[in-house]
């Protein structure tokens, strides 16, 4: 297990309840201090208290969906890495996602594996660049 300090922070932003939860327990296990959000709105006040190093999205949320999060999160938190995760995996959807500053883009049912690979690849390269 990394040092405390060394333990990169992810924000999981998703109005499914059940979703969110089982994401935070993997990630923790993965040794990732894991904070929730249930809308967009919600997650840019708790990233103005407390940034976080990823934040894991759904694109389909009330008050402020995935997309507009992405760009305002790119914006304040440049270094944050914002991966998208959607039920709605087109083609159109991931272009728009990956314009607007998104690291990655996962369908829905997600593979808790790839995310997993996707989250540690995100926290490694931002080691690097630290």
């Amino acid at each position: 297990m990394p040092p405390a300090e060394a333990r990169r922070t992810v924000l999981v932003v998703d109005d499914d309840r059940e979703m969110s939860s089982i994401i935070q327990k993997v990630l923790t296990r993965e040794h990732y201090d894991v904070r929730t959000a249930e809308d967009g709105e919600e997650a840019l006040q708790a990233m103005r208290k407390r940034p976080a190093d990823i934040v894991v999205a759904d694109w389909k949320m009330p008050v402020l969906d995935g997309m507009r999060l992405i760009e305002l999160v790119k914006r304040e938190f440049p270094r944050a890495k914002v991966i998208m995760i959607t039920a709605f995996g087109e083609v159109d959807e991931y272009l728009e996602a990956m314009t607007r500053g998104a690291y990655e883009f996962l369908p829905k049912p997600l593979d808790i594996g790839e995310l997993k690979a996707l989250v540690n690849r995100a926290a490694e390269e931002q080691a690097q660049r630290a």
